[in-house]
């Protein structure tokens, strides 16, 4: 039973409720969220940390960038 509406000055807004059935059902989409309801995760994730060569040389151009730039900066402020 809903409550009684009370008189007001202000106007209250309240959100419209509609219901969607949807018309088509999709077999694959059910087989794939069955896992996640069951708790367990479809993905499995490997971690390859830094195995590509560009990578690594990659972080020691920034590494060597970032102390060049530390030096300069601190080769201005001094003098």
């Amino acid at each position: 039973m809903p409550a009684p509406k009370l008189p007001s000055f202000f106007k209250v807004i309240t959100a419209k409720n509609f219901s969607f059935k949807s018309r088509y059902y999709d077999e694959r989409k059910e087989r794939r969220e069955q896992p996640l309801k069951e708790g367990r995760s479809p993905l499995k994730f490997k971690r390859n940390n830094l195995k590509n060569p560009a990578q690594k040389g990659r972080r020691y151009r920034i590494l060597f960038l970032i102390i060049i730039l530390s030096l300069l900066a601190y080769k201005l402020l001094i003098n």
